[in-house]
């Protein structure tokens, strides 16, 4: 049974979580795609609502599917269904996206009721077969929130944790019908929440052997040739719809809105007659992301930084993309950069000396302060000393001095070596603004695991 919470402690931690979930939902809709088609292209100043320019088709139980009215949103069947929702689409097709919008409403109720459930966004790729579904959603809202395990099991036990549950498609394929079959346990116990949403691609579901027990789905259609031209024309890329309507290969890239938005934002950099003469749908994609990232890569970092190069930059994006590909994440923090990174014998060598040093020299000060105690012939001046080591071991450990000391040198290497720049969080910050990465929380990623796919393989 989880410990007895004080009503203050419960309001305190609630309120909390959901400033946390509202600032990332926020902080995603600011840093979108078609945001920034909005305000660059459409220039709506501030940009209206972000209306989703895709249809959607929805399945409850085992009725006949419907599609959603254009302009509805995803809230009333999540009520019709209770709260037990499957949300499927294609790579870029939207899925996130809609998620994001629902957790905004839901988060919106859960601040007017105070019985409403906390809506928690999770990544299931932080997820391993060994942890049951429910021990893993303590796990992560200790990780992500910094949530106590007391608290998070209380509100599990009183059915106060509405989870929304993304990156699926990330889960290695060996583990994913074991994930599903988690979930599936996780509905049929003692904590099953009163809502639970998953995001699943298309695809990958259907590769699956197991099928989740919610009460029903919706399905993210593919942009319709009508939907494309309207959202050009009115992004004032008319010249490019006029390109495109008649290439069949072009126009399917269109049809998922991640590739439209692309398409919007980088028309000055696509040399059209150029793109249609490219053999496959992938390499088409791969012109396109090649001419967002020229000209996202802009002028005026460079200004400020006049030694670097945009070369430098693709190559610290890529080398950061290669690291995130070999461990199967796609969030990642500059405070905690993993000692794995260091690849080679000549570069542990050099943080190990480094952290040699720099330990030398914090120990000798310590003793030159107890030796010259010694020399003034003074008692108190060596416990002085020795009580000043202690005192200064203590505050090192409960201000985490060590790991920062690491994470210092480890940068300072991999920055040496040229994987990435001295200043690295003004970088990710540029990378940010400049719509490469997201930044949520503390955490950084790529606007789209497949950018991140692509400059991992530049």
């Amino acid at each position: 049974m989880p410990k007895p919470i004080s009503d203050p402690v419960h309001r305190q931690h609630r309120s909390q979580l959901l400033s946390q979930v509202q600032a990332e939902i926020q902080q995603y809709r600011n840093q979108s795609l078609h945001r920034a088609v909005l305000t660059q292209l459409v220039q709506e100043a501030p940009p209206l609502k972000m209306r989703r320019n895709w249809d959607i088709e929805a399945k409850v139980g085992n009725r006949p599917s419907f599609r959603l009215k254009a302009g509805s949103g995803v809230i009333p069947i999540f009520d019709r269904i209770g709260g037990k929702l499957l949300i499927l689409g294609a790579t870029g097709s939207g899925k996130t996206t809609t998620l994001m919008g629902l957790t905004k409403a839901l988060v919106k109720r859960a601040i007017v009721d105070r019985e409403e459930p906390i809506p928690v966004l999770l990544k299931l790729n932080t997820w391993s077969p060994s942890q049951a579904i429910a021990d893993w959603i303590v796990n992560q809202l200790q990780a992500k929130y910094k949530i106590p395990p007391d608290m998070s099991w209380y509100w599990l036990d009183n059915l106060q944790i509405l989870p929304l549950l993304d990156g699926f498609d990330e889960v290695e394929p060996a583990k994913q019908d074991d994930c599903l079959q988690a979930i599936n346990e996780l509905l049929v116990g003692h904590l099953c929440p009163l809502h639970l949403v998953v995001c699943i691609e298309t695809a990958t579901y259907k590769h699956c052997q197991n099928r989740l027990h919610l009460n029903g789905a919706i399905l993210m259609k593919p942009l319709s040739k009508k939907q494309i031209r309207d959202y050009l024309i009115k992004a004032k890329s008319r010249e490019l719809w006029l390109n495109i309507e008649d290439n069949a290969s072009l126009m399917k890239l269109a049809k998922k809105p991640l590739f439209l938005s692309l398409m919007a934002l980088t028309l000055e950099e696509l040399l059209v007659e150029s793109w249609k003469r490219l053999e496959s749908l992938e390499e088409q994609c791969q012109y396109l992301f090649n001419a967002y990232i020229r000209r996202q890569i802009s002028r005026d970092y460079l200004s400020k930084n006049p030694t670097q190069t945009p070369e430098q930059l693709r190559q610290w994006f890529s080398w950061l993309a290669q690291q995130l590909e070999s461990e199967n994440r796609t969030e990642f923090s500059p405070q905690e950069i993993p000692r794995d990174w260091l690849q080679t014998p000549e570069q542990k060598k050099a943080y190990s000396l480094r952290m040699r040093v720099i330990s030398g020299i914090i120990w000798g000060g310590i003793l030159l302060w107890i030796c010259i105690g010694a020399i003034r012939g003074s008692i108190i001046g060596v416990i002085s000393g020795a009580n000043m080591g202690l005192i200064w071991v203590l505050v090192t450990r409960s201000f985490s001095w060590n790991e920062r000391m690491e994470q210092f040198i480890l940068q300072s290497v991999l920055s040496s070596k040229g994987y990435l720049p001295w200043q690295y969080r003004r970088f990710l910050n540029h990378g940010t603004q400049k719509l490469i990465l997201q930044k949520v929380g503390n955490q950084y990623r790529f606007i789209h695991r497949l950018l991140q796919r692509h400059f991992s393989q530049m």
